[in-house]
């Protein structure tokens, strides 16, 4: 039951969001609500920017390891057959 109950309450705060924007007293929420969401949407997408920056980068830094993982043995190897 838990499970319907977080998706009542969230039907529910759904219900009663749609009809605070939608009520025309409440017309100083609505010029707030567009001052934060302009606001918080550079915010959130330089955020998102960072994380893919950051994933980009290490797998760079992966691919870069594994690299030079894979040409150690070839080297090593090359130089056995170079000293026989």
């Amino acid at each position: 039951m838990k499970g319907y109950g977080e998706i009542l309450l969230g039907v529910v705060l759904v219900i009663v969001g749609i009809g605070i924007l939608v009520v025309p007293q409440v017309d100083f929420f609505r010029e707030a609500l567009v001052t934060v969401i302009l606001g918080v949407i550079p915010i959130i997408v330089l955020l998102v920017a960072a994380v893919f920056l950051m994933i980009g980068i290490s797998d760079v830094k992966e691919r870069g390891e594994e690299e030079i993982e894979m040409e150690a043995p070839e080297e090593a190897e090359s130089e056995r057959e170079g000293s026989e």
